[in-house]
């Protein structure tokens, strides 16, 4: 075994080396890792002490290009790390620490000293404490507490399901430490013959599970075999589930089992398998309950995002399947955990937060807050049937493989069509269903490394902006894009721009060769402008006027109108629309949000704000103090205003204070504390 070793930056570096297909820049990488490019330098020199230690040849950073490893080099290095064993040299980040130490606790099913923490992370009594307190943080958000006692150590003390779901939840974000023979404080012979029991159960049934459910559910048995407290769901339909075929498998291949242990392991299973889209699932009457809670789910996004799924039949049936097995997790405090929920939140954040808030319907339902890793499934959901930008038909064939999941792959089929509008995409299918590959497309897109004669690109279940910029540059797709050689063009311009100038004309350079339209192009992130951005610019205005409401709405729309980015008939449509369903565009009550489709007159995505010193009666129960006028051009680029507006008024007393101030510049000057 080496004695070199490499950091967890150390491996991704490596890791976007051996995924790209071209000279990588030292910028790239330190972009791509968060660091500066002086670390990148240090970083090679421990990835190069590791190679001359494996065997391999030192990586060699050509000036003005970066680096390239050639395919020798990249089956050479792909080798060495499937067969090292490097439990011993590998280094855990701060938040492998964090997750590993709530793990080890709860699995050691008694206390543990302060020494059993330091002698397993290899790392000192004070970065230990340090860590401890960011698990005493962890912990407090699912209610749990980390005691300590100087003659026993820490333990985990909450409610026990609780205490489990954490334990499953970060267990399964350390998969490929577990498979990399890492998490030494887990038998691994044990838990690879529970996995092997789960899986001839899973034969049986003739059903799919989440991917890595079976192997977490496998390191959670030896819990439920412990000593001691045992799950209790004081509401749980417990004849419903004694009924299901997985009760009874379970009975057989695990009869020692206690009771309440058998039904804590059967609400798993049903809670975790992967929706198929079959006729037979998709009966409307067969779960009346999860049809009801997916339609009622779609309106709430709808409303609170401002659009109309055009697919909705297709959204319907994908969101049953889904909810049809989610319920179980959602009633009864189960998590499966998801290893996308980061990647989800930090690319997609205002999806995520409208999904979030749509989610408070669900929470109600249930009756239990509904967690990030969850709403993060439903957020791939929705985002898949938003509408884009129009494409065109074209040449290429692309096939995207996933390992499973309905929503990753229909998330990953919108966002490749909007990178590529000018390809075809042939399909999206499972990991286990690939078949003749080369019959169907000229480029597969995949979540997992394939063995393949049809070129391939591998991404993350959520493209980053280096996915991007990985299936741009790929030798098919580059030749028919606008895209060429970053480094030579900014070396080129370098004379002619100042210093301070560079990083913004960097960006703006990589924002085009990534195929970005110029009306994509967004200050500060890749998300739409913010509610303030567009107040600043003079859209808050004020009245003590005395409006009937269908005046009240064409005064709060007089800006918009003004600025031409809406015409007239958007104006007559809210106003026909409030007139035809009632009052339905109030946000809460004294706050409306008025909005049309964008194809109702709007020109450009804009907002304003009227606050109403006389209320604005709509009905005998709704009074508007605060129009919001909304207008669209998408499903999309309005999201963050969507997200600025629901944490602006949060707090229903806002409307309120809004109402009882008297000019714009005070309107926004507390607008923008609300935000803050």
């Amino acid at each position: 075994m080496s004695t070199a070793y490499m950091n967890a930056r150390c491996r991704k570096i490596l890791d976007l080396l051996l995924r790209n297909d071209d000279y990588m820049p030292l910028q790239q990488l330190a972009a791509e890792t968060g660091v500066s490019k002086r670390s990148i330098y240090y970083d090679i020199c421990k990835i190069n002490e590791w190679l001359v230690e494996t065997g391999i040849p030192e990586i060699e950073a050509v000036r003005g290009k970066g680096v390239l490893l050639d395919d020798e080099t990249k089956r050479r290095i792909e080798a060495a790390v499937e067969n090292e064993d490097n439990e011993e040299g590998y280094i855990f980040s701060p938040t492998e620490r964090v997750r590993i130490i709530i793990c080890y606790i709860v699995h050691q099913g008694e206390p543990v000293y302060i020494e059993q923490l330091t002698d397993y992370c290899q790392v000192s009594r004070n970065t230990i404490f340090s860590d401890l307190k960011a698990v005493t943080t962890q912990l407090t958000e699912y209610g749990l507490t980390l005691d300590y006692s100087p003659r026993t150590g820490y333990r985990i003390t909450g409610d026990l399901i609780r205490i489990r779901a954490l334990f499953f939840m970060y267990f399964s974000s350390l998969l490929q430490l577990f498979h990399s023979g890492v998490l030494t404080f887990i038998n691994r012979e044990q838990i690879e013959g529970y996995l092997d029991t789960l899986a001839k159960l899973q034969s049986e049934l003739n059903v799919k599970y989440v991917d890595g459910i079976l192997l977490s559910l496998a390191a959670l048995l030896p819990l439920m075999y412990q000593d001691g407290e045992k799950p209790v769901f004081p509401d749980l339909r417990e004849e419903e589930i004694v009924r299901t075929k997985e009760f009874s498998l379970i009975r057989k291949y695990f009869p020692d089992l206690d009771r309440q242990e058998q039904l804590y392991l059967c609400l798993h299973l049903l809670g975790s398998r992967v929706a198929t889209q079959t006729e037979e699932m998709f009966d409307k009457g067969s779960d009346r309950t999860a049809y009801e809670i997916t339609k009622s789910l779609i309106a709430e996004f709808e409303k609170v995002a401002c659009v109309i799924f055009d697919r909705r039949d297709e959204l319907e049936r994908a969101l049953f399947l889904h909810i049809k097995t989610s319920l179980y997790r959602y009633q009864y405090g189960i998590q499966i955990g998801n290893p996308i929920s980061e990647d989800v939140i930090r690319e997609y954040p205002n999806l995520f937060e409208i999904t979030k808030l749509a989610s408070r319907y669900l929470e109600q339902v249930v009756g239990l807050p509904i967690p990030d890793s969850e709403v993060a499934y439903l957020a791939l959901h929705f985002g898949a049937f938003l509408k884009g930008e129009k494409s065109q038909d074209e040449k290429l064939r692309i096939l995207i493989v996933c390992v499973n999941g309905i929503s990753t792959g229909n998330m990953l089929r919108r966002e490749i069509t909007r990178l590529l509008p000018d390809s075809k995409i042939t399909g999206v299918v499972a990991l286990p269903d690939v078949v003749n590959m080369q019959d169907q497309c000229d480029l597969v897109i995949s979540t997992v490394k394939l063995n393949s004669l049809v070129p391939s690109v591998v991404v993350h279940p959520v493209l980053t902006d280096y996915d991007r910029r990985l299936i741009l540059n790929h030798r098919l797709i580059r030749g028919r894009q606008n895209t060429s050689d970053e480094e030579g063009i900014m070396e080129a311009l370098r004379p002619y721009i100042s210093e301070k100038d560079m990083d913004g004309a960097r960006r703006s350079l990589e924002r085009y060769l990534e195929g970005k339209k110029p009306e994509d192009e967004l200050p500060a992130n890749r998300e739409s402008l913010g509610l303030i951005d567009f107040l600043e610019k003079g859209r808050v205005n004020v009245t003590s006027e005395n409006y009937k409401w269908q005046d009240a709405v064409r005064f709060a729309a007089r800006k918009l109108l003004d600025e031409g980015s809406i015409e007239q008939r958007y104006v007559d449509t809210i106003i026909s629309e409030v007139r035809y369903y009632g009052p339905f565009m109030f946000v809460m009550q004294g706050l409306v949000l008025a909005h049309a489709k964008p194809e109702d007159g709007v020109n450009g995505l804009d907002v304003s704000l009227t606050v109403f010193k006389e209320p604005v009666r709509f009905s005998e129960f709704y009074e508007a103090k605060v129009i919001i006028t909304l207008a669209t051009v998408d499903q999309e680029r309005h999201l963050k205003i969507l997200s600025d507006i629901m944490d602006a008024f949060a707090i229903e007393s806002r409307v309120d204070e809004l109402a009882a101030l008297n000019s714009p510049e005070e309107i926004l000057e507390a607008v923008s504390e609300y935000l803050e």
